[in-house]
């Protein structure tokens, strides 16, 4: 009877290990078709004309904005791949609760190709920026709640291990939101107030907030 005990319980372990191992390849995969989107934008215009040594810098140029929004992409998107393997790592078990937070993060995170493009394509007009921007927003913020779920509100879900470092963690990103958003608001205010369009540049210098802020903030704690 406790042989038959053991072996079922082994075997429920084992189909949860790979049913968390197949929403981390799932997730692995969404990382993988995004980036691979993006690069797709990274193209030169087809021209019948030959290309010619002369017109090739020209052209690399211009495709500039492309290769730029990509890089930016690039840092962002393998940054938060990076952190949503380490959460990951704590886990050994999940529920409804857990997937669904993955999938809203991972819905933000496939908007990141249509956002790039609509830079690009728009050369960088003020609303295509605010979305980018907003995009970045809330991935950043559907992580922190999915690293908040699996910490704070269902503990039974990770590995015993010693949280502190991951609350404290938890409380600096919590910082990080709160001054990424704030220093969004008041672009967007600050765009809309000032009336010279060649000022209007100039609203994005409240972004320079964010690191200062969150600096002095994470100290205190």
């Amino acid at each position: 009877m406790e042989e038959n005990l053991n072996e079922e319980i082994t075997r429920d372990e084992i189909k949860k290990e790979f049913q968390i191992e197949r929403m981390i390849l799932f997730s692995d995969a969404v990382f993988a078709i995004v980036i691979t989107l993006m690069a797709i934008e990274i193209k030169i215009p087809e021209s019948e004309v030959k290309i010619t040594a002369e017109a090739l810098p020209k052209i690399l140029f211009h495709l500039m904005p492309v290769l730029l929004a990509y890089i930016v992409s690039f840092i962002f998107i393998g940054s938060i791949w990076y952190q949503h393997l380490s959460i990951f790592s704590l886990i050994k078990d999940y529920d409804k609760g857990l997937v669904v937070r993955n999938l809203v993060l991972l819905f933000f995170i496939g908007l990141f190709p249509f956002a790039a493009s609509l830079i690009t394509r728009t050369h960088g007009q003020s609303l295509s920026l605010f979305i980018y921007v907003g995009i970045i927003m809330l991935c950043i913020l559907a992580q922190y709640i999915l690293y908040h779920y699996i910490v704070v509100k269902r503990p039974q879900l990770r590995i015993n291990t010693q949280i502190g470092a991951h609350l404290l963690e938890l409380k600096k990103r919590k910082i990080a939101i709160i001054c990424f958003g704030g220093s969004i608001l008041l672009v967007f205010v600050t765009y809309t107030l000032i009336q010279t369009p060649e000022m209007k540049s100039f609203s994005s210098l409240w972004m320079l907030l964010v690191p200062v802020v969150n600096k002095i903030l994470t100290n205190k704690k």
